[in-house]
């Protein structure tokens, strides 16, 4: 039997971008409370923009919450599109600063349309068989009040992508594979380079300070430059060593 959970898309919860230890979140979760649902209400009544079930921004403050905007950087003629990234934390206090975001395009999930229903995986219920998978996930980044779970690498790579921090884990096989196909590979935006020059403007455009960037920590060059095993043959036994 098919669950309504297992057939929505499911979702990072509204507060994703906010510390589990902030001082902000009783502020916020009274401003969830308190004004959340009028803007819902008045942003389909008055403005005609009805948000998909479950959709809600990401909120950090009381009245200020962080989007997900397309980056197009154009070099040479040549655009290169980075998906849907996160945005600095932008004011969001009634219906009509939400409608202005969402008629530029932004997204209050980077990988869902607003007007899709989607699922929180605050409140997502578990299938059968999922409890035991998330008691054992094999990604696990710590927290102040409780640590974060993730059963998939593109889970737990997109956690990390979106709050800067560094993976410390192997990718899985299939993506080892995909490695081998560039000289060049960034594991946390999941994205191979042929030549070094575009390694380089990839990590320049994440490490540079708002506007020209997104002011992240990035990967050095050498650490995305794929590393083949060497292979030599002993002259003597005629074995081959990989190194």
């Amino acid at each position: 039997m098919t669950t309504k959970s297992s057939e929505l898309l499911q979702v990072d919860s509204w507060d994703y971008f906010l510390n589990d230890d902030s001082p902000a979140r009783e502020h916020v979760e009274m401003f969830r409370e308190t004004y959340w649902p009028h803007i819902r209400r008045e942003l389909r009544t008055e403005l005609g923009y009805e948000l998909g079930e479950g959709q809600e921004p990401h909120w950090v403050e009381a009245g200020r919450a962080v989007f997900y905007h397309q980056t197009l950087v154009s070099d040479y003629g040549r655009v290169t599109d980075y998906g849907f990234g996160p945005t600095n934390p932008l004011p969001v206090g009634n219906a009509v600063q939400l409608h202005n975001y969402l008629k530029k395009g932004f997204r209050l999930r980077s990988n869902v349309e607003p007007l899709a229903d989607v699922e929180s995986s605050e409140t997502a219920d578990l299938a059968e068989g999922d409890a035991w998978a998330w008691e054992n996930a094999p990604y696990v980044v710590p927290g102040a009040r409780a640590d974060r779970k993730f059963i998939t690498w593109e889970a737990y790579r997109m956690y990390c992508q979106n709050r800067g921090v560094p993976l410390a884990y192997d990718p899985p096989q299939e993506v080892l594979d995909k490695m081998k196909n560039y000289p060049f590979y960034c594991l946390v935006h999941d994205h191979g380079f042929k030549a070094k020059r575009d390694a380089h403007q990839h990590r320049a455009y994440y490490i540079a300070h708002p506007p020209r960037g997104r002011g992240q920590r990035h990967a050095t060059l050498d650490e995305m430059e794929v590393k083949t095993p060497k292979q030599t043959t002993n002259k003597t036994t005629k074995k081959t060593k990989v190194t």
